[in-house]
């Protein structure tokens, strides 16, 4: 096991002898190495959603037509069948009278 000594002199060996500049060159590089990945990541994770929704919000509005026509159409088609079905009762109605 090193000693406390020992282990101040193998760091002013490697790094630690580094001016102060240079120390803190090195720092504020690796913290904006770390911003300039987390933005990108963020940047990432928005545009991923965003197309995410791009294909899914188009999706959604086709769809919500579909449904629309759907019940417009069965709309019609009851109110249609409705008609039919007192005509045929009022000529029923004729007929026996």
């Amino acid at each position: 096991m090193k000693k406390r000594t020992e282990i101040q002199q193998d760091l002013k060996r490697g790094f630690g002898a580094a001016p102060t500049g240079i120390k803190k060159l090195v720092k504020w590089l690796a913290v904006g190495f770390v911003a300039y990945v987390a933005v990108r990541f963020v940047c990432a994770f928005i545009g991923g959603v965003a197309v995410g929704l791009g294909g899914l919000l188009p999706t959604l509005a086709v769809l919500a037509v579909v449904v629309l026509l759907i019940r417009t159409v069965w709309r019609i088609l009851w109110t249609f069948l409705s008609l039919c079905v007192y005509a045929l009762l009022l000529i029923l109605i004729c007929v026996i009278l």
